[in-house]
Parts: C-alpha cells; structure tokens; sequence
C-alpha cells in the first residue's frame, strides 16, 4: 500500500482494484493524487460523455467482475448527479451525471444479481433551497434505490416470449 499523507491511520480493508468511481468531476489535487497514487479506477464525466454511460458500465463490471464474479456494495452519492436532481445535497456541482444515467447504472448493477450492500449518500434535505427542491432530491434517491431492487423503468413484467404475439 502506498503512503498517502495524512492517512496513515487508515487500515485498508478492501483493495483498490476493488474500487470504481463513475462520474468524477470537481476532483480536488489531493483527491486526483490519492486516486493515482492507489491505482483506483475512474470515469470522468468527460468519459461517461464521450463513451456513454453503457460503454462505461461494461468496461466497469470487466474491471470488477473480469477476475472473479463477486458481491458488489453499491455507495450511491447522489451529489455525483446533476443538481438539477439532487439541489438538496451538500456538494452540488453542475454537469453530472444525468437522472437516467443513474437509473441505468443502478439497473445493470441490479441485473448482475451481485448486489449485496447499499449505501445511497448525500442527501440533505436541510440544505434544500425549497420544499420541491427537497422532494426533488428525495424522489431521485428513492427511484435510484428503487432500481436496485429491480424496479425497471420499463415496468416489471415477464417476458414477451410467453406470449403469442402476431407475426
């Protein structure tokens, strides 16, 4: 492990290679430096846009699940949104990812059938500007926690070969 200043009294518990981040911006020098320094892999928002967020996820369960399939602990912040679907957070900053961004992350996550744990981070409604900011934050965390659980955005419904549709 590599000496990062001002935390040497961390303990590691889980290994870099077992880390993504998708959807960085407004990455202070310290931050950047620690995400080089431990090898800790990274989508930009800038790669979410020039990829697409489904190139990103693919090349994000290759990374994780490439080696091993394994559970994956899913920490959600919603402030890695745009806030104009999450104002009510304490570090909005513009140019995030997009409300279906977030729902695709969450649904693919939830198709591996790999999902063991769930935080989903920063909401604040006390910092909401006002009450619809609020609910506008808080019905964003729900629907992407929704999604987890396998709540699809194309409703949940068995599939159409039971059916005997018209040729």
């Amino acid at each position: 492990m590599p000496d990062v200043p001002g935390f040497s009294w961390v303990t590691p518990c889980l290994s870099a290679k077992d880390i993504v981040y998708i959807g960085l911006r407004d990455v202070d020098p310290g931050e950047h430096y620690i995400l080089k320094i431990l090898g800790i892999k990274y989508f930009s928002m800038t790669e979410v846009d020039k990829l697409g967020i489904g190139k990103v996820m693919e090349e994000a369960f290759s990374y994780l699940l490439g080696r091993k399939k394994r559970p994956i602990h899913l920490s959600f912040d919603v402030d890695g949104l745009d806030p104009s679907f999450t104002p009510a957070t304490g570090t909005p900053v513009q140019g995030g990812l997009s409300y279906r961004e977030g729902l695709y992350i969450t649904e693919e996550i939830y198709k591996t059938g790999l999902l063991s744990g769930l935080d989903i981070m920063e909401v604040n409604p006390s910092l909401g500007k006002t009450p619809e900011e609020v609910t506008r934050t808080v019905n964003t965390a729900v629907a992407i926690t929704l999604a987890c659980f396998g709540v699809a955005r194309e409703g949940n419904h068995k599939p159409t070969d039971y059916l005997n549709l018209p040729k």
